[in-house]
């Protein structure tokens, strides 16, 4: 199946849901080549990329790759193999392969995702590196991106504090990019991996970057972002992440630093603020004496009061009392809403002490 899904995953715009149809198609792995023509028309593959295909066929490609990778020492993921991530099978457009070079971060491990802009202010790298070191004392695995700025500080702060890190390229994996931090992806890969979906030796192409941002996404089950300007790939990101039903937190930043303006819209438009650490990697106790009301004489959290809900914060309090323990897309799927507008209210609940996250993409009211 490996050589198969090495070919289709060579045209880089197709993801596992191309091969679900294949599977449909009831035929054994190795027709996806040996049957070419006729399979590739019933899976509507574009001309182009069926010339893809078929050079890489002729020139034997699929056997140069395996070769390079058995000598780069790069392991050939499948979303078949154990050590897929099953986080980002989840997603809508999973990849049908990574290429890892290192120690895949182990699946049962928790994982938060740390972006920003490559060009951050000093609080925003020195705030990147902390959750990146606090993430690893808490048994966190980082996922990033790789790139300068907020992204290599949360990877060297995973590090430093003894953690396991992942940056996903947007080259393919053997490619040093930026080169500045070779020094940084040698450490990486004393405990953790770099991974790409792209084929060894891609290039940074200016698409490939929004592409990957989704695989960053889609390992971990949080995703904070300390710095970004309005127009940038964090703030990609986190739209992708809003739409998977992942946890969103943001960094507060100045109003008046065009570096802090998304991250400070993300704020308003329902993101978490992340104002404390303990709040980030803490449990849902601590989350919820932390933004409710108390009762000063019983220094116990008060019942938190439903006035002024909107009709369709009603709606998904009541799917949420009826079904506790439910994600953000079952949520939209029964409340008849987007993914993106469910996030907010249950962000915007989540202050109010109206609801908590009862696990990993997992939402509960409180009674």
């Amino acid at each position: 199946m490996i050589r198969s899904l090495l070919l289709l995953n060579k045209c880089a715009h197709y993801d596992l849901r191309t091969w679900k149809r294949f599977e449909a198609l009831e035929l054994p792995p190795e027709a996806f080549i040996a049957d070419s023509p006729s399979v590739w028309d019933k899976l509507e593959i574009t001309e182009r990329n069926k010339d893809i295909m078929s050079r890489a066929l002729s020139s034997g490609w699929i056997d140069r790759e395996l070769e390079n990778c058995d000598r780069l020492g790069v392991k050939i993921v499948t979303f078949s193999d154990a050590l897929f991530p099953p986080a980002l099978l989840k997603i809508k457009d999973a990849p049908l392969l990574l290429y890892v070079k290192g120690n895949m971060p182990p699946a049962v491990n928790k994982a938060i995702a740390v972006v920003g802009t490559r060009r951050c202010s000093v609080y925003g790298e020195r705030t990147a590196r902390a959750i990146g070191s606090r993430a690893a004392e808490r048994g966190w695995n980082v996922i990033s991106g790789g790139a300068k700025g907020i992204d290599g500080a949360a990877h060297a702060g995973c590090i430093e504090s003894g953690g396991v890190t992942a940056a996903i390229f947007g080259t393919g994996v053997n490619v040093v990019y930026p080169s500045e931090h070779a020094g940084l992806f040698g450490r990486i890969l004393d405990s953790g991996a770099l991974c790409s979906e792209f084929p060894l030796g891609e290039k940074g192409e200016s698409w490939h970057f929004p592409r990957r941002n989704r695989i960053i996404t889609g390992f971990a089950s949080k995703t904070v972002v300390v710095e970004a300007p309005h127009k940038s790939g964090a703030m990609i990101t986190a739209g992708l992440a809003a739409e998977e039903g992942r946890e969103v937190w943001a960094v507060p930043g100045r109003i008046d630093d065009d570096h802090c303006a998304g991250s400070n819209r993300l704020i308003f438009d329902g993101a978490m603020p992340l104002v404390d650490l303990e709040l980030l990697f803490g449990s849902k106790s601590q989350y919820a004496e932390t933004y409710l009301f108390t009762d000063e004489e019983t220094a116990q959290p008060a019942r938190p009061e439903r006035k002024n809900l909107t009709e369709d914060e009603r709606k998904i309090l009541s799917l949420l009392a009826i079904h506790p323990d439910n994600t953000i897309d079952n949520l939209a799927n029964e409340a008849k809403m987007s993914a993106a507008e469910v996030f907010k209210m249950i962000t915007v609940m989540s202050l109010r002490g109206l609801v908590f996250s009862s696990g990993p993409g997992r939402y509960s009211s409180y009674d």
